[in-house]
């Protein structure tokens, strides 16, 4: 599963998000927290903090898209 890349806009609202090789049942749910958030006009910060499900022996407490706006986030300081 991977999250190709994440749209940004200067003030730092997400634009969008690509995704790959995702399996059928995941994409829904991945889909819901790009469209929400971009319905909301999230910030990549509030992506981040979002407090979304996880069953702990079976995943990561961050989701994908979270991870992906936390190393957008890293990205972002190293340039500054």
């Amino acid at each position: 599963m991977s999250l190709g890349a994440l749209r940004v806009s200067r003030t730092g609202c997400l634009l969008g998000a690509q995704m790959g090789d995702l399996v059928q049942t995941e994409v829904a749910k991945r889909i819901n927290i790009i469209a929400t958030a971009l319905f909301h006009e999230m910030t990549v910060e509030a992506l981040s903090d979002l407090d979304l499900s996880y069953t702990p022996p079976l995943g990561s407490p961050w989701d994908l898209e979270q991870m992906g706006a936390q190393e957008w986030k890293r990205r972002v300081e190293r340039r500054l």
